[in-house]
């Protein structure tokens, strides 16, 4: 066994072991953030800017009385540091937005959802391999905090529109 075959075994008992451990309560390959409160209209308004700024498509939309759901399609990405240095050859990533109904004055119309990003990645450890959902790394998480802030800062400066 060569030293590349025991890294990237070493990558994946660790991702593997990450994923026994979260009791299945959890799946490691997502990352979640609430992001705050949002009028229906400026969720729909900053959700689109947010997809456009990153790159992501819609994939599916829902839009029921009690909650909003957008999904983005998976998304191919550039390998961070961390990534290649466990074996991962290639990366998917995407979204999901969620607005969930927290106050509501009927009276006056007004409606505030209580809104939650969550970025998934799906990996390749081997180039012609199946994708897999294992835990994703630290950088990783970086860059769906860093989607996450964009998002929050983009709410917290909306005029509140309904």
């Amino acid at each position: 066994m060569n030293k590349k075959h025991l890294v990237i075994g070493a990558g994946l008992f660790f991702l593997m072991g990450a994923c026994a451990s979260s009791g299945g309560l959890r799946k490691v390959n997502r990352h979640v953030e609430t992001i705050g409160e949002a009028s229906t209209y400026n969720f729909h308004t900053y959700t689109d800017r947010l997809l456009g700024r990153y790159s992501y498509t819609v994939n599916r939309f829902e839009q029921y009385s009690s909650r909003v759901y957008y999904e983005t399609m998976w998304k191919d990405e550039s390998l961070l540091e961390d990534e290649l240095e466990m074996g991962i050859t290639a990366i998917q990533t995407r979204l999901i937005l969620e607005a969930r109904p927290k106050m509501k004055e009927p009276m006056a119309g007004r409606e505030e959802n209580s809104i939650k990003l969550t970025g998934e990645v799906l990996v390749r450890t081997d180039p012609m391999g199946d994708w897999l959902d294992l835990a994703m790394t630290s950088m990783r998480k970086d860059y769906f905090k860093r989607i996450a802030d964009d998002y929050k800062f983009d709410l917290r400066g909306a005029l509140r529109r309904f």
